[in-house]
């Protein structure tokens, strides 16, 4: 049995990495963001290519007969649109119905499996990084926020379920930004330079989450975001969120006045 990962950009495939050999595994490690140098310096056999050679990638994974895989990190759909793509991705691209996040990263899933390589859901290897319910940092919320906080739950599942985003920024009952092809942490930006201080950023799993392509991801460019646009609360789902560098990302958070809080359908509903 030989592991792979395929890596896209930010910290979370690194932080596969760690958990794949805390079990005593060795992945080889295909790069498409840029992260490469990192995976070497721990001494991983590494390799690149650009998201939209997917033929290429299947080449790499089978010359180093791989047989299982994780996908960790962001594979930036705009990648796809800029037209850097093989015959391999037009011809997926050519038979779906749908072209949102979840119908294109599924197609890739199954593109993998049909070649012999199971991809494993990134959970397995990330378990320490997924927080319980609960305030992890910062002050009490006011009633003001909390009613912020489940209005931005109940949008970003809203956005989720139509395959938009995962996080909204909502301020005083309003919505100010909703998640789209940008990513998180641009979203936070255009939600503050609306709303101003005090803004309640959540982000949550989509109602339908396949986890082994796609988890919610926050580290510290995210708090960053949060920091330069003043919020004052970012809500998590409890139980399917990653929190990369958590200690350092909740002392900043309370070190900034800001709340982090882990939340689910059933904190959502109390009174």
């Amino acid at each position: 049995m030989s592991w792979a990962i395929l890596a896209g950009e930010g910290d979370l495939p690194v932080e596969v990495g760690k958990g794949m050999r805390a079990e005593g595994i060795t992945p080889v490690v295909l790069c498409t963001g840029e992260n490469a140098t990192q995976f070497e310096e721990m001494g991983f056999t590494v390799g690149r290519e650009r998201v939209g050679q997917l033929g290429a990638i299947l080449r790499f994974l089978h010359d180093h007969q791989v047989d299982q895989m994780v996908l960790a990190g962001r594979f930036g759909k705009e990648s796809l649109l800029a037209g850097n793509v093989d015959q391999e991705i037009m011809g997926l691209l050519a038979k779906l119905t749908k072209r949102n996040d979840d119908a294109l990263q599924l197609a890739v899933v199954n593109y993998f499996e049909e070649h012999g390589i199971r991809v494993e859901t990134q959970t397995r290897f990330l378990r320490s990084l997924i927080p319980d319910r609960g305030i992890l940092a910062g002050p009490a919320l006011s009633p003001e926020e909390t009613a912020d906080l489940k209005l931005g739950y109940r949008m970003a599942k809203e956005i989720g379920r139509l395959d938009i985003g995962q996080s909204v920024v909502v301020k005083r009952g309003m919505v100010l930004a909703i998640e789209a092809v940008e990513g998180t942490d641009q979203t936070i930006r255009r939600g503050g330079q609306y709303g101003g201080p005090g803004s309640v950023v959540v982000k949550v799993a989509k109602p339908e989450q396949d986890f082994r392509f796609d988890m919610p991801t926050v580290g510290l460019t995210t708090l960053e975001a949060l920091i330069t646009s003043k919020a004052r609360v970012l809500g998590v789902e409890a139980g399917a969120t990653f929190l990369l560098d958590r200690e350092e990302l909740l002392s900043t958070a309370e070190k900034h006045g800001i709340t982090v809080v882990a939340l689910d359908e059933l904190a959502n509903k109390d009174n």
